[in-house]
This record gives C-alpha cells, sequence and structure tokens, in this order.
C-alpha cells in the first residue's frame, strides 16, 4: 500500500480505474485529512503533450472568471500593487488579463509555451502574491510543490483553485472531476487536507468564495461586500498596464534590433 505525498500516512484504496483509455489507475485516500491522490501516474507525459486539454472548453470563461475574482481580492486587502507570480501559467493569457486590468503579473511554467504574456516570464525578483489555478490537481506532491515555490519566489499569500469533496461522503465514480480521459487530475482535496497543508506551510487558508481559496501569512484576507466591491470597481476601472506594456516591448525590440 502506497503512503500519502502530503502526510505519508499508509493510504486506503478506493477504486481502480482506466485513465486515457488504457492506463490503469489506482485511486488512495489519506484518510488522516482527506487526500484522494493516483499512485504512480506513469502517463503525465502523454497527458501533457498538449499544456491544455482538447475537453477545455471553459478556459476562456474561467480565466476572466478568475481575473475579477483575484483582481478584487488583492484590491479588497491592499494588494493592488503587489508584484505577482502565476505559476502553472499555461500559454500566459491568464497573466496578460491580469496585466491588462493593472497587476503587475509575470508567468511561470516548465511545462508550456508562453505565447500571450512573452515578456513578462519571471525574473530573480521576489513576489508578494502568486496564483495557482487549477494547478494542484495535477501534481502528484502539491504540498512540496508549494513550498518550493515559496522559496523561489518567496510570496505571503497564495491565491488558487480547488473543487474540494466531503471526506464523509466520498464522490462517486461518475464524479466529473476524476476526469479519467485526460489522465490530469492526479490530487483531490477536501477542506481538512487544504487546512492541513496550510498548517505545514505556517500559513491560514481563507476560503474566499465557490472554489477560490488562498495561503497567506497576512493576518487577514477577507472577501469584500457588494458595496466594497462596486467602490473596487469604480476606483480602479481604467487601471491597466497595457499602454505601459506596449511602450516597455517596443524599446525591448529596439535594443534588440541595435544588437544585430
Amino acid at each position: 500500500m502506497p503512503y500519502s505525498p502530503i502526510t505519508g500516512q499508509l493510504g486506503v484504496l478506493l477504486f481502480e480505474s482506466e485513465v486515457i483509455g488504457r492506463h490503469p489507475a489506482k485511486y488512495f485516500l489519506d484518510e488522516s485529512c482527506g487526500y484522494i491522490w493516483v499512485e504512480n501516474p506513469t502517463w503525465l507525459e502523454e497527458a501533457y503533450s498538449d499544456a491544455i486539454a482538447l475537453t477545455d472548453t471553459g478556459i476562456v470563461a474561467r480565466n476572466l472568471s478568475n481575473l475579477r475574482r483575484v483582481s478584487t481580492a488583492m484590491r479588497a486587502n491592499g494588494l493592488a500593487d503587489a508584484r505577482g507570480i502565476d505559476i502553472g501559467g499555461g500559454y500566459g493569457l491568464f497573466v496578460r488579463g491580469l496585466r491588462d486590468i493593472g497587476l503587475n503579473f509575470h508567468w511561470s511554467d516548465p511545462y508550456a509555451e508562453n505565447l500571450l504574456a512573452r515578456g513578462f516570464e519571471a525574473d530573480d525578483g521576489t513576489y508578494a502574491v502568486a496564483t495557482a489555478f487549477e494547478v494542484l490537481e495535477h501534481l502528484p506532491d502539491p504540498l512540496s510543490y508549494i513550498k518550493e515555490a515559496r522559496t523561489k519566489f518567496d510570496f505571503e499569500t497564495l491565491f488558487f483553485s480547488a473543487t474540494c469533496f466531503d471526506p464523509k461522503d466520498l464522490p462517486p465514480r461518475d464524479w466529473w472531476y476524476w476526469a479519467f480521459e485526460t489522465g490530469q487530475h492526479i490530487s483531490f482535496f477536501s477542506e481538512q487536507s487544504l487546512d492541513y497543508m496550510a498548517e505545514q506551510l505556517e500559513m491560514q487558508k481563507v476560503h474566499l468564495r465557490g472554489d477560490l481559496y488562498a495561503f497567506t501569512a497576512l493576518d487577514s484576507l477577507t472577501w469584500p461586500s457588494r458595496w466594497q466591491q462596486w467602490r473596487i470597481r469604480k476606483a480602479f476601472r481604467r487601471a491597466s498596464l497595457t499602454q505601459q506594456d506596449y511602450e516597455d516591448m517596443k524599446q525591448r525590440v529596439k535594443s534588440m534590433q541595435l544588437k544585430r
């Protein structure tokens, strides 16, 4: 029996299934914290031959929603001027969108090509805020991943998404979130498992709304009231880095041309 990558506790076999139509997979439960993982997912290179799954028809809609939610949460908590890093940034859609609404974010993803946020890759500086949307469920060891990312980027707050299950009422075999057809989802979380991870990170877990969560070292992090949201939208309606980014990239292109 394998041991949980989060707690090191012995896992309980839940079920076996085929992923990507042909690879056998075993799903184990860590009863100590309510975390489910897939043992030895040898098919990941095949699963990520494309960074974005063919079945992911909602990618743009989710990014637009996450842009609004993250910008609202950051501005409501005094983080509007914070330097940010998107870990697992995919093709760069989220980073470009955040910059277009005035948030100074950069891109990082070792497994994808940055197509839409070119010129704003991660540098050697530090970042107060990080985002990791639809990232943790793809990782064989999510806790170690966050620890390593925090060591590298030095962030105090991580906004992330999680589709949590109730460990007292485990999801059925036909749960859409297993994503057997793509083989990309290999970690599954309950609220309790996120609490455990926060404790190990020496941060607090905050459930902001829906599937939006945060791990933070700040004293408080809250979701604003409707009145506060209205004031935030009004105050930052014209905030954007789009034109500034254009000028910066134009100067970079000119400098590269002069070196030829």
